[in-house]
């Protein structure tokens, strides 16, 4: 901004200096000094966030019937309103004037394990600890930042952030892969009793996905998991990867590689006896 009052000024003295009158030159720095300092003295909104360290936190245990305060992912929330839980006794104290973040989706809650230190987490766990940052969003108020793994002293991101941002994309795309190839091969029924052992079938909302056609179960065979799960597949019309298509044998998924028939079933059976 400084840099363009200059420029301005220079410019308009030039001006006048040179096309105007000399008793011109005063009238145009007047106007100019009086746009910069208007342009200076405009109030900015306040936007700082208490930032704590991490031994000013660590005050904040409830002791006395006193605040509590705990860290998630560098987030501080108040959550005395939650003192049978994260006061002196409480079956999470230990989360109380910290930030342990790991733990969370750990379950290791000594002190190697109550730490803010996230980069040995996988995606589908950093999911999981953005899921317990969402509850104390929405339950609890947020009331600053500490100083640590994920922020510095004055509140700048650290690249813990952005190992926490990336790995949450990543589990992110992983979901939303999985809840379309749930879909496409929506998850079959089961029970089992001691008298008549188990059994896995098929309805128009076997697995949650509501549809207009049944199936048939069959052993599904997913990249990167090393046992079949059961899904109900389609015996109608085109095939998944193919649904333009008018050249098709009208066997819905029947023949896709991936899947194969359970033992002791027919073929088109909608219920077979699960494996032993």
């Amino acid at each position: 901004m400084k840099g363009k009052v200059v420029l301005l000024l220079s410019t308009a003295v030039f001006i006048a200096a040179y096309f105007i009158s000399p008793n011109s030159v005063s009238s145009i720095l007047n106007s100019v000094f009086a746009l910069f300092e208007h342009s200076q003295n405009r109030s900015t909104p306040p936007t700082s966030v208490t930032v704590f360290s991490k031994e000013e936190l660590a005050k904040f245990k409830g002791d006395n019937g006193e605040t509590i305060y705990l860290a998630l992912v560098g987030h501080v929330y108040d959550v005395s309103k939650g003192r049978k839980h994260y006061g002196p006794g409480g079956g999470y104290e230990f989360f109380a004037g910290i930030d342990g973040s790991k733990a969370y989706v750990t379950g290791q809650f000594d002190k190697d394990g109550l730490v803010d230190d996230i980069s040995e987490l996988t995606p589908a766990e950093v999911l999981s600890l953005d899921n317990w940052k969402s509850f104390y969003e929405k339950d609890y108020t947020f009331v600053g930042k500490v100083e640590g793994a994920f922020y510095d002293k004055n509140g700048a991101e650290l690249p813990m952030l952005d190992v926490y941002r990336k790995k949450l994309k990543i589990a992110m795309l992983e979901k939303e892969m999985v809840e379309n190839d749930n879909r496409l091969f929506p998850p079959c029924n089961s029970e089992w009793s001691q008298a008549s052992g188990g059994r896995i079938w098929c309805t128009k909302l076997s697995g949650g996905i509501a549809r207009d056609w049944v199936g048939v179960p069959r052993m599904y065979y997913v990249a990167g998991s090393s046992k079949p799960r059961c899904a109900c597949v389609r015996t109608t019309g085109p095939p998944s990867h193919d649904p333009e298509s008018t050249q098709h044998k009208n066997r819905g998924d029947l023949d896709n590689p991936n899947l194969s028939i359970y033992p002791n079933c027919d073929e088109m059976s909608e219920s077979c006896p699960m494996p032993q």
